[in-house]
């Protein structure tokens, strides 16, 4: 992630460690939600709107539609722990972020371990409704990446990291990764810690 708006040092407690002595994997989130907050507490100290509502923007509550977390490398106890966050994309009812996790002395010369987005969707909570974003609120995030608009719509920044792939493809990719057979109708299942072979669906 080159030049994030927003980057923390995050401090590992051993309460976040697994049964292994690696970072948990249901920690990672909760890192994620931190960088969030303080992104859009600055999108605040810039407007001049004051305190974050509940961790939202005032005015802009939103719900997370989807998050996803791919981990690179593992995290220890003592790891020095850096988490940066970048808005990918704004749209009318939704904004996108990506996050990364580095370890490392200082940010700029550490390796990635983890990354992940989350997709928010704007929500009026009177009406209990998905709604349309305010008008001010891209302009303030291009402010504060440093992009212009145009850059964060959906065609825009796909255009700036490449098509995204299909789920066809990050299948197939998952596959390929477990070391099964990726294209193929036939696919491998575990039962009864042995391996035989089942018909994949929707192959």
């Amino acid at each position: 992630m080159k030049n994030s708006p927003v980057a923390e040092k995050i401090t590992v407690r051993y309460a976040d460690l697994d049964p292994y002595g690696h970072l948990s994997n249901a920690v990672y989130l909760s890192f994620f939600e931190s960088v969030r907050i303080a992104c859009l507490r600055t999108l605040s100290k810039n407007l001049g709107l004051g305190p974050l509502e509940a961790g939202d923007l005032p005015g802009v509550r939103y719900v997370i539609a989807e998050a996803t977390v791919r981990y690179t490398a593992p995290v220890f106890l003592d790891d020095p722990l850096y988490d940066a966050t970048s808005v990918r994309s704004v749209g009318k009812r939704s904004f996108v972020m990506d996050y990364e996790l580095h370890t490392g002395e200082h940010f700029d010369k550490s390796r990635m371990a983890t990354e992940g987005t989350s997709a928010q969707v704007f929500y009026d909570l009177k009406t209990r409704s998905i709604r349309r974003r305010l008008e001010w609120f891209l302009s303030a995030v291009a402010a504060l990446e440093g992009r212009p608009e145009e850059s964060l719509g959906p065609e825009g920044r796909a255009a700036e990291r490449g098509a995204p792939p299909t789920r066809a493809q990050r299948v197939r990719g998952l596959c390929r990764g477990l070391g099964y057979l990726a294209g193929s109708r036939r696919a491998w299942s575990l039962q009864g810690g042995g391996a035989s072979r089942g018909r994949a669906r929707g192959s």
